[in-house]
């Protein structure tokens, strides 16, 4: 069976690679299916779809302010000039339904598909919703949600399932005796992998500097991947540092180095939470405080109330507290298996399969 679907998801890769993540999957199932995108042509989506192999089309829009200013003049009139493009791309393209995966960019896409009578599937990867999803989750056909428990956030939507957020496809092709060897790592070893993200977290790279000092005890060893923007005055700083601490710019095969890891140090965006679950791995997340909603707070909250990671607030991170947190997780052996065990249950194996099928189904007029 072959379909065609709109997308729109972007402003973030948290919103763009799961919208890859399932348009992949609908080709993989179905390749005779015509799968094309909407964005902004300043978004990330704009390079990042198109190295994908789709055709992405330029529309309007707008974040809107959360209070009154010239901006929100800009922002309606980007809204109403991209919902008229994207009437005219659906009159053109006639796609049997579109997706949408979040981020202002999504607004115009739906509005329009709904004025125009096309099914809509949205998909929100965190726990707390943007603001986009939950604005449009009413006209949706079904929303598909990253976390359990989310019904409460869309009461006006006909359906909501719990998918969980696709993972990419390296993550089901590794395993952490092959990650240690690969990285040489021996059996002993207790293995810490810090990241705060492509550009790097100057809290989470300040707090990690200074844990080596306070595990020193410890056969430990720490990978720091610092961040492109963060990078520069970290290697220099490591080599005053007690211990075994390794400083990286950026980790490219980030899912190599999760699988040999024993805990990670993160922030708590959607995709992150799901790579972790997808590992197995405990955590000590950091919250990243200016996100949307504070929703990475609300992710972590997640793995902290399963018992499958640690939250701390980034005003109050310091490697002191850090130290804490983690000197039980080296020590209990018991505790890192329990902590495994219960990201392993936050996992949602297949979820672009799930998904896809969701998609396809509402195509072909068989959902429920």
């Amino acid at each position: 069976m072959s379909n065609r679907l709109l997308f729109a998801g972007g402003g973030t890769s948290g919103h763009i690679y799961p919208a890859i993540a399932i348009a992949d999957r609908i080709m993989l199932d179905c390749p005779d299916s015509k799968i094309e995108f909407c964005g902004t042509e300043r978004g990330l989506e704009y390079d990042l779809v198109p190295k994908a192999g789709y055709k992405i089309h330029p529309i309007r829009a707008s974040g809107l302010p959360s209070r009154l200013s010239i901006k929100l003049v800009k922002a309606v009139f980007d809204f109403i000039s991209g919902r008229r493009s994207c009437i005219k791309l659906i009159r053109k393209f006639k796609p049997d339904a579109v997706i949408g995966t979040g981020g202002y960019v999504c607004s115009p896409l739906i509005s329009a598909a709904r004025k125009m009578r096309v099914p809509i599937v949205l998909h929100e990867q965190n726990a707390f919703p943007g603001r986009s999803n939950r604005m449009m989750a009413k006209w949706a056909n079904t929303v598909c949600t990253g976390f359990p428990g989310m019904e409460s956030y869309f009461p006006k939507a006909a359906r909501v399932v719990c998918t969980g957020n696709p993972v990419r496809e390296a993550f089901s092709t590794m395993n952490r005796k092959e990650a240690r060897e690969q990285l040489h790592i021996a059996d002993n070893e207790f293995m810490i992998l810090a990241m705060g993200g492509s550009l790097g977290s100057k809290t989470i790279n300040d707090a990690v500097l200074g844990l080596p000092e306070y595990l020193k005890n410890y056969q430990v060893r720490i990978v720091l991947s610092a961040g492109k923007q963060q990078y520069s005055g970290i290697p220099e700083a490591a080599r005053g540092t007690v211990g075994s601490l390794e400083v990286k710019e950026y980790i490219m095969d980030t899912h190599i180095y999760m699988y040999a890891a024993d805990l990670i140090i993160c922030r708590a965006g959607a995709i992150t939470c799901a790579e972790i679950a997808a590992v197995g791995v405990p955590s000590v997340m950091i919250p990243y405080p200016f996100a949307a909603g504070d929703h990475q707070t609300y992710n972590a909250r997640i793995f902290e109330e399963k018992g499958a990671g640690v939250l701390i607030a980034d005003q109050v991170l310091t490697a002191k507290k850090l130290a804490e947190e983690i000197v039980p997780i080296i020590t209990d052996k018991d505790l890192r298996s329990i902590m495994s065990k219960k990201a392993t249950e936050l996992h949602h194996p297949g979820s672009d399969k799930l998904i896809a099928d969701i998609i396809c189904a509402i195509c072909s007029g068989k959902s429920e």
